[in-house]
């Protein structure tokens, strides 16, 4: 009874779930938190990025092409999805900045492992998810410029938030799949994913707390955008993945790639550059990222007829 009880309280669902409530019922308290956002993040990204070896990358013409796709479609077309709902839904600027925010993010690192659960192809997850890290180096900076041009936000500091969260951690990685720590680190490289995206989202959740209570008009809003973006778009992309006939582990790795944004790399940014109430969205879509992972998980596990 207890290692059943343990098992559902360590799972990643009922952790993201606890990280939502928590931070609610924490609410304002979360802010000491935000102050170690980024830490929290570097070293979540340290233990993420030692799963990869850039030898997987061969041939490069394969990695090419699947980075490829994997910026097309969470850049591209997700971002401008999400851009244009923003703007037609929103006359709000600080809630356009955080739009634009999730907008300029890369995928999540989450993705990886979900994709595993999901028995997706982790192959296509893993090159797309950092690929698409190591692109963001230079799209992010360029599409803050782009978009963000009248905002006080500058580029300069966004690449320095990158440099901390991704190129560092990347680089130390690099030096630890070299020594004896690596198989110590893959036992508990999920464990430290998992625990690491619950200290990041509790204060998304809490800082947003007060601006939830106050204006609920905003977070049906968020929540209408965010579940038509979201699930419409997940399910319309099933829909051209059976018509294009692409296999159903790609057709999953795609999906969450293609879906997901990285909330806590914009948090981070958020936490360190902009005014709380522009957290509102990013609050939104570490919800509908956890209903999104759970509900696709069931839909997958389940084999309703969603995906072949």
């Amino acid at each position: 009874m207890l290692n059943k009880l343990l098992k559902i309280i360590f799972n990643r669902n009922s952790i993201l779930l606890l990280s939502l409530l928590l931070g609610f019922i924490l609410g304002d308290y979360t802010a000491h938190l935000a102050a170690f956002s980024s830490w929290i993040l570097a070293i979540v990204m340290v233990f993420a990025t030692t799963g990869f070896s850039f030898t997987e990358w061969r041939p490069i013409g394969k990695t090419i092409r699947v980075i490829g796709v994997s910026f097309l479609l969470n850049f591209v077309v997700f971002g401008f999805l999400l851009l244009g709902a923003g703007l037609l839904l929103f006359d709000d600027k600080l809630m356009i900045t955080g739009i634009l925010l999730l907008v300029i993010s890369p995928p999540g690192p989450s993705v990886i492992p979900f994709t595993a659960v999901m028995k997706g192809n982790v192959s296509f997850a893993v090159t797309g998810v950092f690929g698409l890290h190591l692109i963001s180096i230079v799209v992010t900076p360029l599409a803050l410029l782009l978009l963000l041009d009248d905002s006080n936000i500058s580029p300069q500091s966004v690449i320095s938030i990158i440099i901390s969260v991704i190129v560092v951690p990347l680089l130390i990685s690099r030096i630890i799949r070299r020594t004896p720590l690596l198989p110590t680190i893959e036992k508990i490289r999920g464990r430290i994913i998992d625990w690491g995206f619950f200290l990041i989202i509790m204060p998304i959740i809490g800082m947003s707390k007060t601006l939830i209570l106050k204006s609920p008009e905003l977070v049906l809003v968020n929540s209408f955008l965010f579940a038509v973006i979201m699930f419409g778009g997940g399910f319309v992309f099933n829909i051209i993945s059976r018509r294009i006939k692409l296999d159903k582990p790609t057709t999953i790795a795609a999906n969450l790639i293609f879906t997901t944004k990285s909330s806590a790399f914009a948090a981070v940014v958020s936490f360190s550059l902009v005014p709380a109430e522009a957290g509102l969205p990013l609050a939104m879509h570490a919800v509908f990222v956890t209903l999104y992972f759970m509900i696709f998980d069931a839909v997958i596990n389940k084999k309703i007829r969603f995906v072949k």
